[in-house]
């Protein structure tokens, strides 16, 4: 069989089609690359958040003083979180008269200046530590 003159025109045209493939593929492959990254940097600023909603628990449920525990976990916040979680606001309240709720808000950092940054909250409950000498 004789490949006729069109043919071979034909498949010498096709040089530069990988180029194109290329500019036209770039585009999208950039945006799963970004959105994989805000992604995971909104999973790390969930992680550092959680650790400070349990250090915050922790330092409220053994002190008894909503006050010290708001500041030890802004202070673990600025410690672990720094450039991970921003504008962090830490809430202390009773829960009745046995159990203590934490609840830490942030903004996890952001890689696109035209998006709102993403809000992290974590929330931790537990009951109050009471010491109590033995009989």
């Amino acid at each position: 069989m004789k490949i006729s003159g069109w043919a071979r025109k034909r498949k010498r045209n096709e040089r530069g089609a990988s180029t194109v493939e290329l500019v036209l593929y770039m585009p999208i492959l950039m945006l799963a690359i970004f959105i994989t990254i805000q992604f995971s940097l909104i999973y790390l600023g969930n992680q550092a958040a959680s650790a400070a909603a349990r250090e915050t628990a922790r330092v409220a449920r053994t002190t008894l003083d909503r006050g010290q525990a708001e500041t030890a976990g802004l202070e673990y916040t600025n410690r672990i979180g720094k450039g991970i979680l921003e504008d962090v606001q830490v809430v202390v309240t009773p829960v009745g008269t046995q159990q203590v709720r934490v609840v830490v808000t942030g903004h996890a950092q952001k890689i696109t200046p035209f998006v709102d940054p993403p809000t992290v909250t974590q929330v931790v409950q537990g009951p109050l530590e009471e010491f109590r000498a033995d009989n």
